[in-house]
């Protein structure tokens, strides 16, 4: 699972719970101003929402609402 998040956004609240099921995930910083990834890559291929925070499970299905990821 990778989680696309930024720090002190609403993603906060996923993350901890992330972290407290004990799952393994990974973790994607966000410029949510310029909807792109740490990286550079274009955010809104992933989310068109460009929102987040947003899950990649790992069969590719896409959570991204706080509420469905929690």
């Amino acid at each position: 699972m990778k989680l696309f998040y930024k720090s002190g956004a609403c993603s906060l609240a996923s993350h901890i719970a992330l972290r407290e099921s004990g799952l393994d995930f990974t973790l994607q910083g966000v410029d949510v101003m310029k909807k792109r990834l740490e990286n550079g890559d274009d955010y809104l291929q992933i989310n068109p929402k460009g929102q987040v925070p947003a899950l990649l499970l790992d069969d590719d299905v896409l959570l991204t609402e706080g509420v469905a990821i929690m």
